[in-house]
């Protein structure tokens, strides 16, 4: 752990390979990071029909497309929907929005896609998620605190859903030979008494035939500011935490299938993660 000022919760890297850090910014400075401004050749009724063809397009709050440099002429897209027309209007009044998801009955939920498109040509659905993301981030074997909302005290399961999505992680994961996957970064944020914290965790998502399976979703970093004494000029002291993880893909393999490795930025904490192929997806080594 790793103390700081004022150090915003996105601040991760993802890694490929042994050495090479690629660095992203926070994710709150990103500028349109699921792609509202869509390409040519994608509307957002045409996106929300292609990915969720049974919801309703005027009940989305976000609909985003960017391309895929690990693929040429791919792109991926995100369609998130409220339970109604009326709740997204009001969530849409500051701009598009991938919140709440996961949160009660009147939560947001998130579909993804994947298209290919040439020049000239209309957008071909490659694979899709089969319903909103139910996947849920998995502290349990992570160096990163836990939310207040996922379990306080002793918890013996703390997994959950997140507030909700900020952005597509289009690093080059390539955790085949000729497969790769993409992320997509996920958020929680609580408040307290003169400070606050947020946190970010990192889904993976894979193509499988036609579908989009997620196969990796663990905590990555996390920010707390907690409020401590007053002074006589007005001010009050804080005391800022926070960590940072990098996700590596290692040389070494596990049922053809490359090994994840967390590692804390600046410390020394690590984690590894296999592929297990009766799940479709990493988990942590035996």
């Amino acid at each position: 752990m790793t103390n700081w000022r004022r150090l915003a919760g996105g601040l991760i890297a993802a890694a490929v390979g042994l050495s090479t850090n690629v660095t992203f910014a926070d994710s709150k400075t990103q500028q349109d990071g699921f792609g509202t401004s869509l390409p040519d050749g994608f509307t957002q009724e045409f996106v929300v029909g292609q990915l969720a063809p049974d919801q309703d397009a005027a009940a989305a709050t976000l609909v985003g497309v960017k391309p895929w440099p690990a693929r040429p002429n791919t792109y991926v897209a995100i369609v998130c929907l409220a339970d109604s027309p009326a709740r997204a209007e009001s969530k849409r009044r500051d701009g598009p929005v991938c919140e709440d998801s996961g949160r009660g009955p009147e939560n947001i939920g998130a579909w993804l896609g994947v298209f290919e498109k040439t020049e000239g040509k209309a957008p071909t659905l490659v694979a899709r998620t089969t319903g909103a993301i139910e996947e849920v981030t998995d502290w349990s074997h992570s160096n990163i605190d836990v939310p207040q909302s996922v379990c306080t005290d002793e918890c013996k399961n703390p997994q959950e859903l997140p507030d909700g999505w900020t952005r597509f992680d289009l690093a080059p994961y390539k955790i085949r030979q000729g497969d790769y996957a993409f992320g997509v970064r996920a958020f929680w944020s609580e408040g307290y008494a003169g400070g606050g914290a947020s946190f970010e965790a990192l889904y993976l998502f894979r193509i499988d035939g036609n579908k989009i399976r997620p196969v990796f979703a663990q905590p990555m970093s996390f920010s707390k500011s907690i409020a401590g004494d007053w002074h006589k000029d007005g001010t009050r002291d804080h005391e800022d935490t926070g960590a940072n993880n990098s996700l590596v893909v290692l040389t070494s393999q596990t049922s053809g299938f490359h090994d994840l490795q967390l590692r804390e930025r600046g410390g020394k904490w690590h984690q590894t993660f296999k592929w297990i192929p009766a799940r479709r997806a990493y988990s942590i080594a035996p």
